[in-house]
């Protein structure tokens, strides 16, 4: 058994896999998923006082390597289909396996604006949890307008000394939980209805640039964190010739996982849905279990 991914879905999947007495791989890096880069996790069943996304991973992978569950952090460049097993090709292997669960969860969405590229690293960055701690009494930008920006603003305020949300809808639209919480930030503000053109700085960030109501604005900053959301990651699936749905995810029966290739599972984020941490790791268990009874 080969699991695709290294997130609550896949690793669940490995859990069940495992367990289930199937030589089970899982490639892969945990510290890659959307989960293990979210912060703090208070809506997670079972730790009443939340839990750090890294530390749930760490949790999940060791959980299903007690049961003999192997991780690489290789990443997986080309599947094909041979008939009676999957060939998966990495930078540096190969493997082969008669049942795959695909779990390659969502990346960030991007702005796609001038200078968005050339500054990634250099000022942009896309997990707030990975580098809000370079910012410290910095002004900074956070750009978006759900939970993830939700979120990042409230971390930030705790390190930066000035937040600014740019958000291209009218409002935040993110849990009352959060809401609430911003209410009391002292060193925080918000533009509504803005339409980001640019991001300028020499070698790093130095300002952003946007429109409101057609006329320009520009914020100096020193930090711009993006939190549009995320695209599924699902051009392996592709490539491998699974049945997509509309809006961009594989297709798959919500009973059991299966997908429209004899085989093949999917779970997670790059399934669509309501994508949660608990969500995933629902999906990845009935993945599989569903792979456990498709080899029998």
């Amino acid at each position: 058994m080969v699991i695709v991914g290294a997130g609550p879905a896949g690793l669940t999947a490995a859990m069940y896999c495992a367990r289930g007495g199937k030589k089970t791989l899982v490639l892969g890096s945990i510290y890659g998923s959307q989960t293990a880069m979210g912060g703090l996790y208070e809506n997670y069943p079972g730790f009443p006082e939340g839990i750090n996304g890294i530390e749930l991973s760490e949790r999940i992978l060791a959980q299903a390597q007690r049961f003999g569950a192997e991780n690489q952090t290789e990443q997986v460049e080309k599947i094909v289909n041979l008939g009676d097993f999957f060939r998966l090709k990495t930078e540096n292997w190969q493997y082969e396996s008669k049942t795959i669960i695909l779990a390659m969860g969502a990346s960030h969405r991007q702005i796609g604006v001038p200078g968005e590229k050339e500054l990634t690293t250099r000022g942009i960055s896309y997990c707030v949890h990975c580098d809000g701690a370079l910012y410290r009494n910095k002004a900074v930008a956070v750009v978006g307008y759900g939970n993830g920006a939700a979120r990042a603003v409230l971390y930030l305020a705790n390190i930066a000394s000035r937040v600014h949300l740019i958000s291209p809808k009218e409002k935040l639209v993110a849990e009352p939980v959060y809401l609430e919480r911003i209410k009391s930030l002292t060193n925080y503000a918000a533009t509504f209805g803005a339409q980001i053109t640019e991001i300028r700085g020499e070698e790093f960030v130095e300002s952003v640039e946007f429109n409101v109501g057609g006329t320009p604005r520009s914020l100096k900053v020193e930090g711009v964190f993006v939190e549009m959301g995320t695209k599924p990651n699902v051009e392996l699936a592709e490539s491998l010739g699974l049945e997509m749905t509309s809006g961009g995810y594989v297709k798959i029966n919500r009973l059991n996982q299966e997908t429209s290739m004899p085989g093949v599972f999917a779970a997670g984020d790059m399934t669509g849905g309501r994508m949660q941490a608990a969500t995933a790791v629902g999906a990845g268990a009935s993945a599989g279990i569903s792979a456990l009874h498709y080899l029998g």
